[in-house]
């Protein structure tokens, strides 16, 4: 760290000197637009947002389980590598496993394959998102979730949960993606999607329990498909359900209005709502899976809390 002096310029204006080193790291020359971003009394400065590096990975599949390369494949993909190579002996015998992968990412495509490497090449246009449609179209795919889950009882959707789980999963490592390149490159979010830092990590953890509740709801559904629970009990447990729903709407629309402080009553419920999903184990607890039931609806009420309380401190 070292100290520059502040100087006077003119009658509304101050200037500081660059140090020169950083100057020529950024290839910077006379004349070229600096990017300022303020943030909570703090200046960040960063050469004029210009196009995204094409920057590219190679991963070696040879001995690693589907699980494995998966991670390396979204890890890979959130870090914003805009050409992904698989390479190794086993491609031949495990390119039809990959295929399904490689297409759960949004924009990824498979444009070249033989027997020794698949390279996927990212398509995707930063310029033509919008992080609040992004979210948006989570919320919506979370809400029919939850409706559907309602009805589970008398109706059986949970094969339709699961693709729509599968599609609030692509939405949420694109928006990460989107994140960690903004933290990066603030120069670039600030001008194509008007955000700052602080908004960055509340989207990133906005997004996260918007995942991880889904996640809940999907397995609650599969719960309620193969529990035996008589009419009544079935009733007293949708209650609980439809009231997590009706609290995470109440949050979320406190959300899409910039009203951070309309969440409390919803983030309020969570208590009452584990305590009647600890009742409700403790009445049924002879009933088979009525354990992971109840957790995983606890998990349900105590995500819709975390979004609750992103919203707020946003």
């Amino acid at each position: 760290m070292e100290y520059r002096k502040l100087i006077s310029f003119g009658k509304s204006s101050y200037v500081v000197s660059l140090p020169k080193n950083w100057v020529n790291q950024q290839n910077l020359k006379k004349g070229d637009l600096i990017y300022i971003d303020e943030n909570e009394g703090n200046l960040v400065l960063q050469p004029q947002p210009s196009k995204i590096d094409e920057k590219e990975i190679f991963i070696n599949i040879d001995g690693k389980s589907l699980s494995h390369i998966k991670r390396e494949l979204i890890s890979a993909y959130i870090k914003n590598n805009r050409t992904i190579t698989f390479l190794g002996n086993e491609i031949k015998n495990r390119a039809k496993d990959l295929q399904p992968i490689i297409q759960s990412l949004i924009a990824l495509e498979v444009m070249e394959q033989d027997s020794k490497k698949i390279v996927a090449k990212d398509f995707l246009n930063f310029e033509s998102i919008s992080t609040q449609s992004l979210i948006r179209k989570m919320d919506i795919l979370i809400r029919s979730m939850l409706t559907d889950c309602e009805n589970m009882f008398t109706e059986d959707t949970s094969e339709s949960i699961n693709y729509r789980d599968n599609d609030v999963n692509k939405l949420t490592f694109l928006i990460f993606r989107i994140a960690k390149f903004g933290l990066e490159n603030p120069a670039y979010v600030g001008k194509y999607f008007n955000l700052k830092s602080n908004s960055l990590l509340s989207l990133w953890a906005l997004a996260a329990d918007m995942e991880l509740m889904a996640d809940e709801v999907k397995c609650v559904a599969g719960y309620m498909h193969n529990i035996k629970l008589n009419k009544k009990k079935q009733e007293e447990f949708v209650v609980i359900i439809k009231q997590a729903r009706e609290n995470y709407q109440k949050i979320m629309k406190a959300y899409y209005d910039q009203k951070g402080e309309n969440v409390h009553e919803a983030i309020n419920d969570k208590e009452e709502l584990i305590n009647r999903c600890v009742n409700f184990y403790l009445e049924n607890r002879e009933v088979q899976w009525i354990g992971f039931l109840t957790n995983r609806t606890k998990g349900i009420i105590k995500h819709i809390a975390h979004i609750g309380r992103t919203v707020y401190q946003w």
